[in-house]
């Protein structure tokens, strides 16, 4: 039987207070990892009180895909295969690490078999609608040759399209040990039970996979957040956990992905709340089956009566405007 013993916090457990200690090592980072890791604008620290998270967290999360992984089976909040597999988001750690290159390749060429055959499709139709009603009014325009040059070019394209879409699908289906998961091993952990940040070597390499590069107290990291323009010139945002001494980061960017600065300020608050043991976990649909195996979040949803499944047992009309709601504290929590 699964152990659901709420965890126990070690004496290095982060609280929000870590943030005042004195820093004595001087700053060891060269040029090229600050104009990488560490650029940016500083976040500052802070006691995030408030219940706040990016508002994609709801919306990846409905209550109906929550319901839908209680009903798997032998789903359980602490699985056996937890404490070795790489990616975890639970009450003891955030662990993450990257698809493998194979699964990213396949992936990729699924993806443009896809888009290509759409496009292509209906650059077919419509061109030879287009070209259809044109030949009426303009006896210089000959449909018959344009429909027999457009009928040898997507008679070669619409296939290869669909070999690329449908082979990546089958593979997908009968050889998912080899064209889908993850690297062997993680590439960060953030534990809010012992309040440490581990960074892993190479993932990809099974020598290498588990073997921990840096292990250092929470507090010791600074946060940056990054921008980026889009292909549009539209700003996007990301995050980078920076120890303030010696050259160890973490990438933030694959968990909380490129998006708007707002939800990347809310991603920051979340990761103080939930690494700091004198505060609840972020009530987040994503965290709702871990409240009660944290023992600060156990003790915080008897004192206010919480009910244990307040995000899974919600109606789809009060969790869409639970995300409305969202939005509107988080403009103005940061830009009010």
């Amino acid at each position: 039987m699964t152990d659901l013993t709420p965890i126990i916090y070690t004496d290095t457990a982060h609280t929000s207070e870590k943030f005042l200690w004195p820093r004595s090592e001087p700053c060891h980072h060269g040029k090229r990892f600050r104009l990488s890791a560490a650029s940016g604008q500083r976040l500052a620290f802070r006691h995030p009180t408030e219940a706040l998270f990016p508002a994609r967290e709801l919306v990846d999360m409905p209550p109906k895909r929550l319901r839908e992984l209680e009903q798997m089976s032998n789903h359980s909040p602490r699985p056996s295969d937890r404490p070795e597999h790489p990616l975890r988001w639970d009450e003891e750690c955030l662990r993450y690490t990257s698809q493998t290159k194979i699964n990213f390749l396949i992936g990729v060429v699924r993806g443009l078999g896809m888009v290509s055959f759409f496009l292509f499709l209906f650059v077919a139709v419509v061109g030879n609608v287009i070209i259809f009603f044109a030949s009426f009014s303009n006896s210089d325009i000959e449909f018959r040759g344009f429909f027999i040059w457009s009928v040898k070019v997507f008679s070669i394209a619409l296939p290869l399209c669909l070999l690329m879409w449908g082979g990546a699908n089958l593979l997908y289906r009968f050889f998912p040990n080899y064209t889908s998961g993850y690297q062997r091993g993680p590439m960060w952990e953030l534990n809010r039970r012992t309040g440490m940040v581990k960074i892993f070597a190479n993932s990809a390499k099974k020598s290498t996979a588990w073997k921990i590069a840096h292990e250092l107290p929470f507090h010791e990291f600074d946060c940056y957040i990054q921008s980026s323009p889009t292909s549009q010139g539209i700003a996007q945002y990301n995050l980078s956990l920076v120890h303030y001494s010696v050259e160890a980061h973490v990438a933030l960017v694959g968990m909380f992905g490129v998006t708007s600065r707002l939800d990347q300020l809310a991603a920051w608050d979340m990761l103080q709340r939930f690494m700091d043991t004198s505060q609840p976990l972020p009530d987040s649909p994503q965290w709702e089956q871990f409240r009660s195996l944290d023992p600060t979040t156990l003790e915080w949803d008897k004192e206010i009566a919480r009910p244990p499944r307040y995000w899974r047992d919600m109606d789809d009309e009060a969790f869409n405007q639970k995300i409305v709601e969202l939005q509107n504290r988080l403009s103005a929590f940061y830009f009010g």
